[in-house]
């Protein structure tokens, strides 16, 4: 294993392998900014050429779509003519900033602005004129590889008219990071358009449909495109907020006799900094951190032994986030942010940080590190985290470590180190190899004790047609704890599996693919040698060309349990070994139009019982101005023999009022009949222009049972009103 990482450390500078360079067109005029697209503007400039990647991999595109790039000395620039032989009835179902929505026609870009094959940025809008924004991690390919929570400068502009749309959409360079070479900077580019009613997808290059739903968005395939005679500009923005408000708690007494109430106001100010380093180097700085006009989380029913994952929204560690991964499968982490600020569970304020992300050469380097504040018995800390990794042997490869360090200053601390590499060894074969290491106060171990270290290697595919797989096999030690990550399990040996083969089909068929999948995990107790879980899924799923899906698979299980686990206040899975099977179908309707929906259901043996599970997900677009939305989940459980019972019923109301495109109210209704509570959301939002955000959010926890405990529970658990003001100085 040594040899093995002094092998991929040691490696002398390699450079891209880039197809032809395209060099972009520069602007001598400045464009009159208002989305039409003019002749004389754009007219000379020349267009991309969309091609069909759905319904039908390179099909000649039902609408015409003129686009062209340009530049200046401040922005990139995309135009659009999206024109539409049926513009009268031409979908665009939302006027919601980030909001996404497969009912509604959208058009923009995606920029790899480092170059670096991996990491990108995307702007689009739609015939509403929203923005959207995102940034694009792990070359769009794995998990979540999309952060709809990246917000940043730029500006749009759309017009209709009996055509069709037209926009221009202009990016600041100064939104972007990237190394320039003596003026001289290559981004990646990607520019599609989506048309819901066709469920068409036309884009620019072409990209094969088959790396999964985000297929076209893989800054490995882009463009290149040459800006010359550009220099960094060096951004410096200051945004203070305000915030004020109140709170209500109330709290059971120390004798258990009742519950007394507590109100506090909230009157609170902060602010971030962002200044512009040299060469593509941003620094951060943040003093009196705050989160209150971040979303709520969707609940989630839980019917395991183990930790739920929540993705991170807060926008402060939202950039270059894709930098910080670091995976031990779909959720292990040997970095999660959202370990900063929420202490086993409890918000804890957050006094300050800062974080500096940057590429320097073939580097791509990241560092944060914030301090919490001392909170009833929770200690304040410092949470700190450096990335460093860059590529090796071929554009699609690349290697380096991640460090994270936790501590309070009184001589408790955990520090993890890892080392990993991602290798493209021939055409989309990938070869995985991390290591990590625990070094706490609470433990002594030594360099590479196996006990404190965790292992994985992996070999996998990742195109879909024809014939994929993945394997990969890893091992955590019982003294591997990493505290600013996440785990769901230690002390284990892992050997997981992913096997399927996809057809693709082209022409008049009114199927898009379909195939047979198999995959799972067997994971293996250290100390035991024994197995304590194996999950497995086999399956087929079918895809229409109209954006219809079904897949049924069944579900072999075993699962050895060292201890009692509980489902509920009433219903405990004893000790001992299981070996149970399950069935299930999920089908999803097209989401072309504005009523869609998925739904989902299962059945079959559960532990030493049986349990039946319904979802079911509705969406209403009723106009660009209002979507409601819903989600219901039931799951029952019975275990005859032990006379237990677990009937869980999850409910989730959303709706949307948009205004315009810059004021909407959001609010959210979420029921659990096992805590009984209603847990409530209500989030105003008016954003006039970007970096000058008014938030008004409220947040009730209601039972709806209040007698069925002693003391008689309150009406509410907590409650809160606030508001937040921030406004950006661009300096």
């Amino acid at each position: 294993m040594n040899k093995l990482w002094f092998i991929i450390f040691f490696w002398a500078s390699v450079g891209h392998a880039t197809d032809d360079v395209i060099t972009a067109y520069k602007l001598e005029q400045p464009i009159n900014f208002d989305g039409w697209v003019e002749d004389d503007e754009w007219g000379h400039i020349p267009m991309l050429t969309f091609e069909m990647q759905l319904p039908d991999e390179g099909g000649r595109p039902t609408q015409l779509t003129e686009a062209r790039v340009a530049y200046d000395d401040d922005y990139v620039y995309l135009s659009g003519r999206l024109y539409d032989d049926d513009a009268a009835n031409m979908m665009a179902n939302t006027k919601k900033r980030d909001a996404v929505s497969g009912s509604t026609q959208f058009f923009g870009l995606i920029l790899d602005s480092y170059n670096d094959n991996e990491n990108a940025l995307a702007f689009f809008t739609t015939p509403t004129g929203i923005r959207w924004d995102g940034a694009v991690a792990n070359d769009a390919v794995g998990r979540n590889p999309m952060n709809i929570s990246w917000n940043t400068f730029w500006d749009v502009k759309v017009q209709r008219s009996d055509e069709g749309w037209f926009t221009e959409i202009r990016v600041p360079f100064s939104s972007l990071g990237f190394e320039d070479q003596g003026g001289d900077v290559t981004m990646g580019m990607i520019s599609f358009r989506y048309i819901p009613r066709t469920n068409e997808l036309d884009m620019y290059p072409l990209m094969p449909p088959d790396f999964g739903e985000f297929s076209a968005w893989r800054p490995s395939l882009a463009q290149d495109f040459l800006f010359k005679g550009i220099k960094r500009k060096k951004p410096f923005y200051i945004t203070p907020y305000v915030l004020g408000g109140f709170s209500s708690i109330n709290s059971l007494t120390e004798d258990e006799s009742t519950y007394v109430n507590e109100n506090s106001f909230l009157r609170q100010v902060g602010g971030d900094v962002k200044l512009g380093l040299s060469r593509g180097w941003t620094l951060d700085l943040s003093v009196n951190t705050d989160f209150a006009q971040v979303e709520a989380d969707d609940q989630q029913v839980n019917l395991t032994r183990f930790s739920l994952f929540f993705p991170e929204k807060r926008l402060f560690f939202q950039e270059r986030a894709g930098i910080y991964n670091f995976s031990f499968g779909s959720r292990d982490q040997l970095f999660y942010s959202r370990r900063i600020g929420i202490n086993d569970g409890e918000q804890q304020s957050i006094i300050g940080g800062a974080r500096v992300t940057g590429r320097s050469g073939l580097w791509d380097i990241g560092l944060i590190s914030m301090q919490t504040a001392d909170q009833g018995e929770l200690k304040g800390e410092n949470l700190s985290v450096i990335r460093m990794k860059r590529e090796v042997f071929n554009d699609r490869s690349d290697a380096g470590f991640l460090i994270t360090h936790r501590t309070d200053f009184d001589g408790s601390y955990n520090f993890n180190y890892g080392l990993d590499a991602v290798i493209e060894v021939f055409d989309e074969h990938m070869v995985t190899m991390r290591y990590a290491q625990t070094f706490d106060s609470d433990i002594k171990n030594g360099l590479f004790d196996i006990d404190a270290s965790k292992m994985w290697l992996s070999f996998s595919t990742q195109r879909q047609r024809g014939f994929s797989h993945g394997t990969s096999i890893s091992r955590a030690g019982k003294n591997f704890l990493p505290e600013l990550g996440f785990q769901q399990r230690d002390n284990y040996t892992r050997f997981g599996n992913r096997t399927a083969y996809n057809w693709f089909l082209k022409g008049d068929s009114k199927m898009f693919s379909h195939g047979f999948q198999s995959g799972g995990t067997i994971h293996w107790g250290n100390d035991t040698d024994k197995i304590e879980s194996l999950r497995w899924r086999i399956g087929y799923e079918v895809n229409m060309k109209n954006g219809w899906q079904l897949e049924a698979r069944f579900r072999p299980q075993i699962e050895n349990l060292v201890e009692d686990f509980s489902l509920s206040d009433n219903v405990t899975i004893p000790a001992g070994d299981y070996n149970f099977m399950s069935y299930e179908v999920e089908v999803t309707s097209p989401m072309t139009t504005s009523f869609s929906w998925s739904a989902e259901a299962s059945h079959g043996a559960f532990y030493d019982g049986v349990r039946t599970s319904l979802s079911l997900a509705p969406v209403f677009n009723l106009s660009s101005s209002v979507e409601l939305s819903a989600a219901y989940e039931y799951n029952r459980a019975s275990f005859d023999n032990r006379q237990e019972e677990l009937d869980f019923h999850l409910l989730r109301l959303k709706s949307l009022f948009m205004f315009d495109t810059k004021l909407s109210l959001a609010a959210l209704v979420q029921y659990n009949n096992q805590s009984k509570t209603f847990l409530g959301n209500v989030r105003l939002r008016y954003n006039p222009s970007e970096g000058n955000d008014l938030f008004i959010v409220y947040n009730d926890d209601l039972n709806s049972d209040r007698f069925r405990e002693s003391p008689t529970l309150p009406t509410t658990n907590q409650r809160s009103l606030q508001l937040k003001y921030s406004y950006t100085f661009r300096l």
